[in-house]
């Protein structure tokens, strides 16, 4: 009977548990440092993303401002019976111009659709980034009641009272019914709304990129 070389045996044992584990490590180390650079990937998309929908509701911020000045102005020669209405109808067309906030979420739906939210592993910034996100879904019912002002008040105005007829007679007199005072009230009073969610959505997504810095 052959006699086992139990010290041979025992180093090969050995040199084979080393060699597992230094190559679990070098995997472990590979993949580390893969998620780690999708990880800043996904950063650097998530600061452009940001920077982008600031830039959007800056635009959007000065574009109220402009609507809510039209209605002031429009307000004010319905007010004076004696104004002239010759360019009102104009400032109505304007202020029927209405632009929607889109947000910037193609980056954190893509992470969290993918399951890749666990690659940032600071939870103090992952909470940051879904309170941030969550913050849309507040600032988006403010558009939808805008919209629906628009869609189902004005819309109708503009279907069922604007006489055409008379507007090449010069006669702007049915621009005078309260019906439109109170349409210009509710859309200048959900501009305010929306003006200043548009300010809670640009601080938070600042603050955001501040902390992605």
């Amino acid at each position: 009977m052959k006699k086992i070389n139990w010290q041979y045996a025992l180093g090969e044992v050995i040199i084979v548990s080393i060699g597992i584990t230094i190559a679990f490590a070098l995997n472990n180390w590979k993949e580390n440092r893969n998620n780690q650079k999708i990880k800043q990937q996904y950063l650097s998309s998530l600061k452009i993303d940001i920077q982008k929908e600031i830039k959007q509701l800056e635009g959007l911020q000065q574009s109220f401002r402009q609507k809510m000045k039209l209605i002031g102005q429009v307000m004010k020669t319905l007010n004076n019976k004696d104004a002239s209405r010759d360019s009102t109808l104009l400032h109505i067309y304007k202020i029927a111009q209405l632009k929607s906030f889109i947000p910037e979420n193609t980056t954190y739906q893509t992470l969290i659709n993918s399951g890749d939210m666990k690659l940032i592993n600071d939870l103090t910034l992952r909470r940051k980034i879904e309170e941030h996100y969550a913050l849309h879904q507040v600032i988006l019912k403010d558009y939808t009641r805008l919209e629906k002002i628009y869609n189902k008040y004005l819309g109708d105005y503009f279907i069922f009272e604007i006489n055409y007829e008379k507007i090449r007679q010069k006669d702007w007199s049915f621009l005078d019914k309260p019906l439109l005072k109170n349409i210009l009230r509710s859309i200048n009073g959900s501009c305010y709304i929306t003006i200043n969610a548009n300010k809670k959505c640009i601080a938070s997504n600042q603050n955001l990129l501040k902390a992605l810095q």
